[in-house]
């Protein structure tokens, strides 16, 4: 399937710097700061790791707008909900992307298992952990098509035509 994280690293890349990443709080720099920020509940997520954490004044202050950039962040449903519901002071342009069957879904769960992207819990059989995530990602997918969090919707399995869709919807960051 698409990749969603290789889409938006290529439109960065690709964007002369109109584009950029968020700058991330590091716990290993910033320590007591870090600490005090997490424990504040300030992040609106962080890393597996638990090294980088990405905050409202992050989002804010990352890009430079008399240079014209945006900052682009790449979040699944969860992090996007936490986005929107706490974030003033920006202008949010959301992008659904999603496969083209639950099928493909299924196959793809199935690949991150097989490849160890995706672990299987010990207490749990690989059919009920599928089931379980399969109903996670259609509850996902439900979300995308009916909130009005996201502006566009990209739904395919081709790289190029979701590249070129979300080079279009990347250009509303503009107008």
């Amino acid at each position: 399937g698409t990749d969603k994280t290789a889409l938006i690293n290529k439109l960065i890349e690709d964007s002369d710097g109109k584009f950029v990443r968020p700058i991330l709080n590091d716990r290993l720099l910033e320590g007591a700061k870090f600490e005090f920020m997490e424990g504040r509940g300030e992040f609106f997520e962080v890393t597996k790791l638990g090294r980088f954490g990405l905050s409202k004044d992050n989002i804010l202050n990352s890009a430079d707008p008399e240079k014209g950039e945006v900052v682009v962040i790449d979040a699944d449903t969860k992090l996007a909900k936490k986005i929107s519901s706490n974030l003033s002071g920006a202008r949010i342009i959301g992008v659904w992307f999603s496969l083209d069957s639950v099928d493909k879904f299924k196959e793809k769960l199935q690949d991150q298992i097989d490849s160890g992207k995706l672990k299987v819990p010990m207490d749990e059989d690989a059919d009920q952990f599928l089931r379980a995530k399969r109903r996670e990602v259609v509850a996902d997918i439900e979300y995308g098509v009916v909130s009005d969090l996201f502006d566009f919707m990209i739904v395919s399995d081709d790289f190029d035509s979701c590249y070129k869709q979300l080079e279009n919807a990347a250009g509303f960051c503009f107008r």
